[in-house]
């Protein structure tokens, strides 16, 4: 089967896959023990375009330090400002995300820069789900979005 025809079929999969548990994230010590999941970020009542715009200045600002955040490729401004899968340690990338990781991991370190509300949903899957049906389950929470590389940026 050559790429294509695996990505395809995987996606059909993960259209038909029902997480385990699906949760808004209030407290990062339920994601112990958690294997395999997907995560979205999402902007509560936020100017996505505001948000977009600060985003890409706070990620440029980081190209010009030596050992800067590293940040994820922009996409187009949206209330979901990242979408990603997790087949290990769902806990220590999210921590990323808000800003309390290495500075050259690619995530939102949203501590450094984001002033607004957001949301965490998981969605936790069973461990014998392969990761590449995991990272087409990412894709199929957000049909309509462009750009994607399973992981998506604002």
């Amino acid at each position: 089967m050559n790429y294509i025809d695996s990505l395809i079929s995987n996606c059909e999969i993960a259209r038909k896959t029902i997480p385990i548990s699906e949760f808004e994230l209030q407290d990062l010590e339920v994601l112990d023990g958690i294997g395999k999941a997907i995560y979205i970020v999402e902007e509560i009542k936020g100017d996505v375009k505001k948000t977009f715009t600060d985003f890409s200045k706070f990620k440029e600002s980081e190209k010009k330090i030596v050992k800067g955040r590293k940040c994820p490729k922009l996409n187009k401004p949206s209330k979901i400002m990242y979408v990603g899968s997790s087949v290990t340690n769902i806990r220590k990338r999210i921590e990323q995300h808000k800003g309390l990781g290495y500075p050259g991991t690619y995530a939102l370190h949203l501590g450094y820069w984001f002033k607004g509300s957001y949301k965490i949903t998981i969605k936790e899957y069973k461990a014998s789900l392969s990761k590449e049906v995991l990272q087409c389950s990412g894709l199929t929470n957000c049909s309509g979005l462009k750009n994607l590389d399973t992981k998506i940026a604002l």
